[in-house]
């Protein structure tokens, strides 16, 4: 089961044990989890850090049935095959959003607990959500090099396309799509979004599948979760559906639009523009989409200030505390 760390938690302690209990074992499965998350972790359980790829096979030999709580970035793969040489495990705490290389249905057979920072970020990726939408329609990057260049000198910049009163079609609406649909709504757009079914007391336009809410959409923001069951999602027909005059926003995961499809429908126009911060094969980002000059570009920035990454840390910090107590149960 997936769990809100952010929601109702309780006084979590001062991390202080019974010397005469053995403490928890949490086994660090990320490389990425920050080093003061992971000393935090450490002043109330056992951290098992095995530092490289090949070292984490040789620590689970060693102690992977003692190991009973699991804090990661999301990025190192907790397969099922893992999963079976860890048979105390009883929580998996995801430092981000994604989930794509964690075996969902492996944890949830096993009643293992998930929890995820989705709320804890949801807010910042949000606003480079909205950064990107002006960005792109302004074509602001564009706009910055007219500057830079000296050829505002020999005229003006061509004009770019408003935001307000715009369609806003939201794929997803998680934490992250509805912050972006609220912060649209300020901005004087008309949200509308798409998700496997109705979200219950939702009053913005409900469509069934990705290529109606691109028919009906000025501007497209993915904001659904990755993974295989939604690679390609945004092919061809979506992007078409779009049209020429459309944005198209990519703050979720590269995988779910199909990077070759989007290239040639920007290229050709048959795309107005896009802003986005992901990409298929992350750090490579094919040359092509490079050299567009109606595209945005950012690394994977979405979450990446200071404030959100230590609220993230601390959601790790809150779910492991959470499921074992200051009493530090055996």
């Amino acid at each position: 089961m997936t769990v809100n760390a952010n929601a109702g938690a309780p006084d979590i302690g001062d991390g202080v044990e019974d010397a005469h209990r053995p403490r928890v074992a949490i086994l660090v499965l990320s490389k990425g989890v920050p080093a003061a998350t992971v000393a935090a972790l450490a002043q109330r359980f056992e951290v098992l850090d095995p530092g490289d790829p090949g070292g984490l096979d040789r620590l689970v030999a060693d102690q992977g049935e003692r190991i009973r709580g699991i804090a990661t970035t999301g990025k190192t793969r907790l397969d099922r095959a893992l999963l079976q040489r860890l048979p105390a495990l009883e929580i998996v705490a995801s430092y981000s959003a994604g989930l794509d290389n964690i075996d969902t249905d492996a944890l949830a057979e096993r009643g293992i607990a998930l929890t995820n920072s989705s709320a804890a970020l949801a807010d910042e990726v949000a606003d480079l959500a909205i950064a990107l939408m002006v960005m792109a329609r302004r074509r602001l990057v564009v706009a910055d090099a007219h500057v830079r260049s000296g050829a505002w000198a020999a005229g003006a910049f061509p004009l770019g396309r408003s935001v307000r009163g715009a369609r806003l079609g939201v794929l997803g609406l998680g934490h992250i799509g509805s912050g972006i649909a609220r912060r649209a709504e300020a901005m004087g757009m008309h949200p509308r979004y798409c998700t496997r079914r109705p979200v219950a007391g939702c009053a913005y336009p409900y469509y069934p599948n990705a290529e109606a809410l691109a028919s009906d959409s000025d501007v497209f923001v993915v904001a659904c979760p990755g993974g295989a069951h939604n690679r390609g999602l945004v092919d061809a027909a979506v992007l078409a559906a779009l049209g020429p005059d459309s944005t198209l926003v990519n703050i979720a995961r590269g995988e779910i639009v199909d990077e070759a499809a989007l290239i040639e429908a920007l290229a050709t126009g048959r795309l107005g523009s896009a802003g986005l911060d992901v990409f298929a094969d992350e750090p490579h980002v094919p040359s092509k989409l490079l050299a567009l000059q109606n595209v945005v570009l950012t690394p994977h920035i979405g979450s990446a200030t200071m404030e959100t990454r230590d609220a993230m840390g601390e959601c790790v910090i809150r779910s492991l505390a959470q499921a074992f107590d200051a009493r530090m149960r055996p």
